[in-house]
């Protein structure tokens, strides 16, 4: 189990990401909320450079625009210490993928497939998770876990 790499504030890129439906599976990112010895609170960011929605891209951290938050990254912004950098601009949006994920269900996956990219800081967790409680689609089961975890930070 690479517990190890589950740990909070760690952007994993996974290696043929598995979806739930399991028709698909992609490379894709998530980052880990919080974790305890059960569960993983984690955001599968959902990271697009597509901006369909003709939303604002030029203030780096959360916008809300309509009802609809979003946290938009510059690309090459530096995140962290290693230095990790989107290639693209690049949108988070909170729709249906912050969860609260068994570690269990990251036995699928190859230690190989689990690729640390980036220790966020917790400043920049405390305005992903702010942005994020912003939304309503956060999922009210775990929404007041969120908090607590904000107010942690």
């Amino acid at each position: 189990m690479p517990e190890e790499i589950l740990q909070q504030g760690h952007l994993i890129l996974i290696q043929d990401y598995q979806f739930q439906d399991g028709n698909d599976s992609k490379d894709k990112f998530l980052i880990v909320l919080n974790r305890n010895d059960e569960f993983a609170y984690i955001i599968h960011t959902l990271t697009t450079s597509q901006n369909k929605l003709n939303l604002p891209s030029d203030n780096f951290g959360c916008s809300v625009v309509g009802n609809i938050p979003y946290f938009f990254i510059q690309k090459e912004i530096e995140l962290g210490r290693n230095k990790f950098s989107f290639s693209k601009d690049t949108f988070i949006f909170f729709r249906n993928n912050v969860r609260k994920e068994n570690l269990s269900s990251f036995l699928k996956y190859d230690k190989s497939n689990l690729i640390l990219k980036e220790k966020l800081p917790n400043s920049f967790l405390k305005r992903l998770l702010k942005c994020m409680l912003k939304s309503d689609f956060i999922n009210l089961d775990i929404e007041k876990e969120l908090i607590e975890m904000k107010e942690q930070l």
